[in-house]
C-alpha cells in the first residue's frame, strides 16, 4: 500500500512509526540510560533557549521599569512645576504683607558624636561648630524630621538641645487642620512628647502629622515634627493631651543637618 500513498505521507508514517519505537524503547529500557549523561545532552540542547527566554524576560521587566520611572519623572516634574509656582505666590504675598521671607537655608551636614541624658537622650554632641558657621539657636534635623536646637557652638563642636529635652518647647500645628500647641517633653508617668494648649474643642486625630508652626520664630515653619500616636484629656479636664511620636528616630541616629542662618531669630516662644 505505501506504493500508492503520496510522499508527504509516507515520510509522516515513517516518523510516526520511528517516534512509537522509541517511546516503546524508552519504557523498556528507560531506567537504565544514564540520566546524567542525558541531562547534559538537554541541559546542552536547551541551555541557549533558556538563556533566550531569561533574557526576554529581563527585557521586559527593564521596559516595564523604564515605563513606571518616566511616569513617576513626569508627575514630579508636574508636583514640581505646580510647588515653583506656589513658592513664586506665597513670595509675592508675603512681600505685600511685609512678612520676612524664609528659606531656603543652608544645610550642614554633621555627625553625631554622642548622645547624653537619661533615661532618654537629651542633648547630642556635633561634629562642627563655629569652624562652619553653625551658631547657637540654629535647627538641627535629620531625614525624617526635626531633632532640635544648637544650644552651645564651640570652635570645632557644638551641643543640640533634642525636643526630649524637658526644657525644649516647640510651637506646632497640626497638618490640614490649623490646629496650634506647644510641644512639650515629660517624663511621667514615662517619657514622651505632649502637643499641649490644644483646647477640647479642636478636632485631631491620631496618625496626623505634627509640624513646627508660624507662631514661633525659634524654629522655620513647616518642619516635620511627628505624628499623633494618642488622643486624650489633660488631668484638669479643660485641654487635650496629645501625645506625639517623633519623626527622628534616636535609635539611628548617626547624621544630621544644621539649618545654618536659623540661629539668628529672636529667641521667643
Amino acid at each position: 500500500m505505501g506504493g500508492f500513498l503520496p510522499s508527504a505521507e509516507r515520510r509522516s508514517t515513517a516518523l510516526l512509526a520511528i517516534f512509537t519505537v522509541v517511546s516503546l524503547l524508552l519504557l523498556v529500557v528507560g531506567d537504565r540510560l544514564p540520566q546524567g549523561w542525558l541531562r547534559g545532552i538537554g541541559a546542552h540542547l536547551f541551555g541557549p533557549l533558556d538563556r533566550i527566554v531569561l533574557l526576554g524576560d529581563r527585557v521586559g521587566s527593564a521596559w516595564r521599569e523604564s515605563r513606571l520611572l518616566h511616569e513617576r519623572i513626569a508627575r514630579l516634574e508636574m508636583e514640581n512645576a505646580v510647588l515653583r509656582g506656589a513658592g513664586v505666590e506665597n513670595d509675592s504675598l508675603r512681600r505685600a504683607l511685609e512678612l520676612p521671607r524664609q528659606g531656603p537655608f543652608d544645610l550642614v551636614t554633621v555627625e553625631v558624636l554622642s548622645l547624653s541624658g537619661t533615661p532618654v537622650p537629651v542633648a547630642a554632641t556635633l561634629s562642627a561648630g563655629r569652624n562652619r558657621s553653625i551658631e547657637p539657636g540654629d535647627a538641627v534635623v535629620t531625614s525624617r524630621g526635626l531633632l532640635g536646637r544648637v544650644g552651645e557652638s564651640w570652635a570645632a563642636a557644638s551641643r543640640v538641645t533634642l525636643l526630649t529635652d524637658p526644657v525644649s518647647v516647640v510651637a506646632c500645628e497640626v497638618e490640614s487642620t490649623g490646629v496650634l500647641g506647644l510641644l512639650r517633653a515629660t517624663t511621667a508617668p514615662h517619657p514622651r512628647l505632649i502637643l499641649a494648649n490644644v483646647p477640647l474643642a479642636d478636632t485631631v486625630r491620631v496618625g496626623q502629622r505634627v509640624l513646627t508652626s508660624g507662631m514661633s520664630r525659634r524654629f522655620p515653619r513647616h518642619l516635620t515634627v511627628g505624628r499623633i500616636a494618642r488622643v486624650g484629656r489633660e488631668q484638669s479636664g479643660l485641654t487635650q493631651e496629645i501625645e506625639v511620636e517623633p519623626a527622628a528616630r534616636l535609635s539611628t541616629l548617626r547624621h544630621a543637618f544644621v539649618l545654618r542662618g536659623t540661629g539668628a531669630a529672636e529667641l521667643v516662644p
